[in-house]
């Protein structure tokens, strides 16, 4: 049975959630861009409000109390809501505070979601929605019909950052100004002396560590269930499995070279699934027998227990059955699954070095 990480050895919790947490990442990006090229821009940005829309829906009200900023002003807490809890999920962004009721913040490069030169395909609309999905709905999520949110500046108009504030109004305000677009030239400088701090006795480096890591594997659950929402199953199970394949191409040399592995040897490939279901804290065994190793997973993370499907379960797949591929040709990866008596399915990958090229 692999180890699991404990907390008071930092050092490897850090590599580990760190590591699941780009491999995430990495995912969720490409679900996202694999939207835009199958199905269009438009497509994208409507999904973006579906998307956004779930995952605040699960998490915003809960977070303003983990964060311990629930009674600060509205759009004082709207503002640290989004500084605090994206710069734990691994965000780069700035905070201003001009006023009780108006705070500014900035989303700073690199773009996590979309790695590389990747975002220069990300047009203007897709980022608006952004906006829209999530900070529009934040006054009714707080109870605040005077609260709304206006953007200021976006990467694709030739900006070098995302930014806007929250604004706390006299007066209720209509729908059409829960998002406002109202470009401007000069803003506010952010002072990181100035900026929110989280209580380190509530929130010390090992709990910092592991919400970086589940805030990655959130949006992996989130996006892959907006796009069964958004498109059917089966549509929606083959973009995931594109995706995957292709995110698993261009990475796993990457992701090798971090986990310290310099092979391709059938052990190498197992000790690569190894680390990576390790890192992201899955329950799973690994069975030697000659040319065959076998890991039995009893999870499915990041989803819950039963909620994946056999479709998803599939499509998910794609990105170790990729990974291992990429390693080494000689390697024929399966995955079946196996029922317990009164338990959930079991998943099963078998890696099989066949002692010949296949593909």
């Amino acid at each position: 049975m692999p180890k699991t990480v404990n907390d008071a050895d930092l050092p490897a919790l850090r590599t580990a959630c760190e590591s699941a947490w780009e491999v995430w990442l990495r995912q969720t990006g490409g679900l996202q861009l694999i939207i835009m090229r199958e199905k269009g821009v438009d497509a994208l940005a409507a999904f973006k409000i579906v998307i956004l829309g779930l995952h605040q829906e699960g998490h915003y009200l809960e977070g303003l109390k983990k964060l311990g900023i629930g009674g600060d002003p509205p759009a004082v807490a709207a503002a640290k809501y989004h500084y605090l809890s994206n710069s734990i999920g691994g965000l780069g962004l700035e905070y201003a505070e001009e006023s009780p009721k108006k705070a500014w913040i900035r989303y700073t490069a690199p773009a996590v979601f979309y790695d590389g030169l990747g975002f220069l395909n990300v047009p203007s609309r897709v980022q608006r929605a952004v906006f829209q999905a999530w900070h529009a709905k934040n006054a009714e999520k707080m109870g605040c019909p005077r609260l709304g949110y206006v953007c200021t500046k976006f990467y694709q108009d030739g900006n070098p950052y995302d930014e806007g504030y929250f604004i706390e109004y006299d007066h209720d305000i209509p729908p059409e100004w829960a998002v406002r677009y109202i470009p401007a030239d000069k803003t506010p400088e952010f002072i990181p002396e100035k900026a929110p701090k989280l209580d380190p006795k509530v929130w010390p480096e090992a709990r910092q560590l592991k919400a970086k890591r589940k805030y990655a594997g959130a949006y992996v659950h989130t996006t892959t269930m907006a796009m069964i929402r958004s498109f059917g199953l089966k549509p929606a199970c083959f973009m995931i499995d594109q995706a995957l394949c292709m995110v698993a191409v261009q990475y796993t040399d990457k992701f090798k070279a971090g986990y310290g592995i310099k092979g391709k040897s059938l052990d190498d490939a197992a000790q690569f699934l190894t680390t990576m279901l390790t890192h992201r804290e899955e329950d799973f065994a690994v069975e030697k027998s000659g040319e065959k190793r076998t890991f039995t997973l009893r999870g499915f993370k990041p989803f819950e227990t039963g909620e994946a499907n056999e479709e998803i379960r599939q499509a998910h797949f794609a990105f170790p059955a990729m990974a291992v591929r990429l390693m080494n040709g000689h390697i024929r990866t399966t995955r079946r699954t196996e029922w317990e008596k009164g338990a959930p399915a079991n998943e099963v990958w078998e890696l099989e070095d066949t002692g010949k090229w296949l593909y």
